[in-house]
């Protein structure tokens, strides 16, 4: 039997399952989760001169704000990018070594966990945008139940700062949804699937969080974000995907591939070094 250093209520687990997302308060040091404050920084502008590229959470360091947008209606930037456990032992450690990896086994109700990605999400003051809703099964090529979103924030999140919203329950719901331009509903080229629908705001649940708070969601759970009405607080989060032991590789037409998704075909379990398993620990 795994030994876990944070035991989860079963209430937490039953919950993630009937409503596809649970809210977990003070369950990782706030310490730890500010201390990644300047591995952010440094993510984003270790390649300041390439954020110019527009579209989905995609490639390091993309500008997802709206260039059409007047400045009247923010000045703020979403600046986002994933992958970066790869190069930089900070996001390493905590994706593989914090407490995450074994929370999410025990909300997974699975024996092994593996590292899908990670990135990072930042509205600074006055950003305009908001998270378009979409579910992130839509750019993953994995296929599964066992296959979830951990939300991080390093800064209080609440409607008016860019919080994260789900709607309840719609993980329940296996429509094939295309992916979107992540800031837009329009789908991406070349993919499949039904667009999303318009969600009424009377499905949606946007908690406030704080540092030591996170979230976890189903890969199926339809969500998105506001935009960041402050005029002086940024908010920023680190989202990680874990895969549990029923997910396997399942290529989606026209969703972005990373590189080793060349090299693994469908039905394949995740055991390349890009996805390594980070629970258990051996």
């Amino acid at each position: 039997m795994t030994n876990f250093d944070i035991l989860l209520d079963e209430s937490h687990v039953e919950g993630f399952w009937r409503d596809g997302f649970v809210v977990l308060r003070n369950v990782i040091n706030p310490s730890l989760v500010l201390s990644m404050e300047e591995p952010i920084k440094r993510a984003i502008s270790s390649n300041s001169t390439d954020l110019t590229q527009l579209g989905p959470v995609v490639a390091p360091n993309s500008v997802l704000s709206d260039p059409n947008v007047p400045s009247s209606e923010g000045s703020g930037r979403f600046v986002a990018g994933t992958d970066y456990w790869i190069s930089d032992e900070d996001f390493a450690n905590f994706a593989c070594e914090s407490a995450i990896p074994q929370i999410v086994a025990q909300i997974l109700q699975s024996g092994s966990v593996w590292l899908y990605e990670d990135s990072i999400l930042v509205k600074e003051p006055n950003t305009a945008e908001e998270t378009a809703f979409h579910q992130d099964l839509s750019y993953f090529h994995v296929s599964g139940e066992q296959a979830c979103t951990v939300w991080v924030p390093l800064d209080f999140s609440s409607p008016s700062t860019g919080a994260i919203r789900f709607v309840k329950g719609s993980h329940k719901d296996l429509t094939p949804y295309r992916p979107n331009w992540f800031v837009s509903d329009e789908p991406l080229p070349n993919t499949v699937g039904e667009r999303v629908p318009q969600i009424p705001s009377a499905l949606v649940t946007a908690p406030t969080l704080s540092p030591g708070d996170l979230t976890i969601h189903h890969a199926r759970t339809l969500h998105g974000a506001s935009a960041n009405r402050s005029t002086d607080q940024s908010r920023r989060a680190i989202s990680i995907r874990y895969c549990g032991d029923d997910a396997r590789y399942h290529i989606r037409e026209g969703a972005p591939l990373k590189p080793h998704h060349e090299t693994v075909s469908n039905g394949d379990i995740l055991t390349h070094e890009r996805c390594p398993k980070v629970w258990p620990r051996t």
